[in-house]
């Protein structure tokens, strides 16, 4: 039964990415592009260089942190569409506030306020949608979304208003001295975001599967009828759940400020979110399993950066195939429900 496990649980995921790497090849052939050379390029800039791999580790950090939250509220029924406008909320927090705590803080306080002060941003922008989906069932996937918007523009404000650090250039947060951010790994020019990032999701994961809050966030989600006669106050979970997840998304914002930028910088949106959502879904909102897929997927947008420079090929052609491995993910999903797969539950 268990092995019956693992194997959907591989499988799944394995024939969606490949099925996607398959029909995106087709495209690109429909286009005038040559399947085999991108995705070579793909591969070998992104996976078989030390510049592809530590920059592919780097960018893995967010979306551990990101994924993290997405497995806590995704389980629990509730849909968080908005982990951009959060972790850009947390991101401009920990930029306006770092360079006002650099002297006379010890670096672990220094580092432990601006981590908290990212995850109060995200957690502080999911407030709306988390009240208006507790107390009167208004659909968080719109209000989530919209919030995103509003982060946008809002930053934008902050960044070439308030906060901006010299008018007469490019507006920006003051920087913060290398110094200041998050130290490397020994040995690697990988900093420690990503140790935090892994700790993270593994605590979630087990957070879910081993504690009460865990197991009522699963309820809500398998169940809400039964999660009330059980006794659980719908309310809260939910609140709770949507709170987590916002904050999460602002801690991967303090992370990359802290660990890559330095500053917050105008027009800087990286979208972590629109990734690790299909990446959560393929890996079955299973903690673990987002480990591998998340740097699969920091591979291919490194790699894709890499490879429309070397095969010409546009750089959002990555994104089409994050879009087609959860649209056969879907399919893979379905087929096995219908007993059409050659894995049973």
């Amino acid at each position: 039964m268990k092995l019956g496990i693992v194997v959907k649980a591989v499988l799944g995921p394995l024939f969606a990415i490949l099925a996607a790497l398959l029909v995106g090849g087709l495209i690109l052939f429909f286009i005038g592009l040559n399947p085999f050379r991108t995705y070579f390029e793909l591969f070998k800039l992104g996976m078989g260089t030390h510049l592809g791999i530590t920059e592919s580790l780097k960018k893995m950090a967010p979306l551990l942190i990101i994924s993290a939250g997405l497995i806590i509220v995704f389980k629990a029924g509730i849909w968080n569409i908005g982990g951009n406008g959060q972790f850009l909320i947390g991101a401009i927090f920990v930029g306006g506030l770092a360079p006002l705590l650099i002297n006379g803080s010890s670096p672990y306080l220094y580092f432990f306020l601006l981590a908290l002060m990212g995850f109060l941003g995200g957690a502080l922008w999911i407030v709306i949608p988390a009240i208006l989906k507790a107390k009167y069932e208004i659909n968080e996937i719109i209000v989530t979304m919209m919030m995103d918007f509003v982060a946008l523009n809002f930053t934008a404000f902050l960044v070439r208003g308030p906060l901006i650090a010299h008018p007469e250039y490019f507006p920006q947060t003051r920087l913060i001295p290398v110094g200041q951010r998050l130290p490397f790994i020994p040995f690697t020019r990988i900093h420690i975001g990503l140790i935090v990032g892994l700790a993270v999701v593994i605590l979630a994961h087990y957070f879910m599967k081993k504690t009460t809050w865990g197991y009522e966030f699963r309820l809500l989600g398998e169940n809400k009828k039964a999660a009330q006669y059980a006794g659980v106050n719908i309310k809260k979970v939910t609140i709770i759940a949507m709170l987590i997840s916002g904050g999460f998304a602002g801690l991967a914002g303090a992370n990359d400020i802290l660990g890559i930028k330095g500053a917050f910088q105008a027009e800087w949106n990286p979208g972590y979110a629109f990734s690790a959502i299909p990446l959560v879904f393929l890996a079955r909102f299973n903690g673990i399993a987002v480990i591998p897929l998340a740097y699969f997927f920091s591979f291919l947008a490194i790699g894709g950066e890499f490879m429309s420079r070397a095969a010409n090929v546009p750089v959002f052609f990555v994104q089409v195939l994050e879009a087609l491995m959860l649209i056969f993910f879907g399919v893979t999903e379905y087929m096995q429900k219908k007993g059409k797969l050659f894995w049973k539950s």
